[in-house]
């Protein structure tokens, strides 16, 4: 394995490792023993450090602060040159919780788990609606509700909505206690994602919604609230507000391919015919080795529609067009364009 391999591997580890932490109860997270794979990591960074002479943590507690404090280029030596964007955390330094860029790490390689639990539940919903049609309603479903602040029994039980409600129940839990705050717990009204109040008072929110957008609402019931799972809520969720636009501004109709995420199918009124998927991802380089992936798994052509004001960040295309391995059939579109009629949605961003 290569230097820079090794680095972003180690990295990736380190991103589970973290994620790992916060799904157990906040007051124990830093307690002896840790978690095997909490242990695993730090042992791998003291190794890395003593055979590479460069600064080792004192110990999970240290390594943390890292995350938190310290962008990981100056931590883990050999990562490429502009792997992550500039200003990168593992941890939110106000909220205190993974970054998106955290959970897309977590979820790089054999060993990453977020997105494919994501994949593996949806698969499991697909298999029990047991058509596509029936797949897609419960898809959106969770899409339009990815948090629930006050569900209504009565609401959920009407002939309309039941049979969904039925099939998508399971998928739900308790919100986690550390959102919990005095028995309060929000949700971001742009993303619909849960948030809270940081430690300076501002609003935060798990999609990243900018401070000027970003309204909370509030529920005073954190015991009645229901949350899908995380991986869920992110790589399902978060891209669906988007991808809901997108098919809704398609003339043709678009048909749901079953694999991973959510890849579509269109076909233009010339004939063309387009696949294509939705993502909403802090970190090109890492949605472009994603993509690339699905692109061989579907052996053909991939449009990777992006929301406008992610793929007009600066830097953007260059960072996912130079991630891409070579002779990859993906493209990257923001989604303005690529709902234009006829071949303006082909003048942005080049295939590999």
């Amino acid at each position: 394995m290569t230097e820079d391999r090794q680095a972003i591997a180690l990295l990736a580890a380190v991103a589970r490792g973290v994620l790992e932490l916060t799904s157990i109860n906040r007051a124990a997270a830093l307690r002896l023993p840790y978690p095997p794979g909490v242990q695993l990591v730090l042992d791998q960074m003291v190794l890395s450090g003593m055979t590479r002479s460069h600064p080792i943590p004192a110990g999970v507690p240290d390594l943390m602060r890292w995350c938190r404090e310290r962008g990981p280029e100056e931590w883990v030596p050999g990562l490429p040159d502009e792997f992550l964007t500039v200003g990168t955390r593992l941890i939110d330094p106000e909220a205190g919780e993974p970054t998106r860029t955290c959970v897309e790490l977590a979820s790089l390689g054999p060993y990453g788990v977020p997105e494919r639990e994501t994949e593996t539940l949806l698969a499991e919903l697909a298999a029990a609606c047991g058509t596509v049609e029936r797949f897609v309603v419960c898809r959106d479903f969770l899409i339009d509700r990815p948090v629930m602040l006050r569900p209504d029994p009565m609401q959920l039980m009407q002939p309309a909505v039941a049979q969904v409600w039925n099939l998508v129940k399971g998928l739900y839990g308790p919100v986690p206690d550390r959102f919990s705050d005095a028995g309060l717990v929000h949700c971001c009204r742009d993303c619909g994602l849960l948030a809270k109040y940081a430690a300076v008072g501002r609003p935060w929110c798990e999609g990243g919604c900018s401070s000027g957008d970003r309204e909370l609402e509030t529920s005073q019931d954190s015991q009645s609230a229901l949350a899908l799972p995380f991986a869920l809520r992110l790589f399902l969720a978060l891209p669906g507000r988007t991808e809901q636009t997108v098919r809704s501004r398609l003339t043709d109709q678009v048909q749901l391919l079953p694999l991973g995420l959510g890849v579509h199918r269109v076909t233009s009124p010339d004939g063309t015919l387009r696949v294509f998927q939705v993502y909403d991802r802090e970190q090109p380089g890492l949605a472009a080795l994603r993509a690339a992936e699905v692109a061989t798994l579907l052996d053909g052509p991939l449009d990777i529609v992006m929301p406008d004001a992610m793929a007009g960040r600066p830097g953007c295309r260059r960072r996912f067009n130079l991630a891409l391995p070579v002779g990859a059939q993906v493209r990257l579109v923001a989604a303005s364009d690529f709902t234009t009629p006829g071949p303006a949605h082909r003048s942005r961003g080049n295939r590999a």
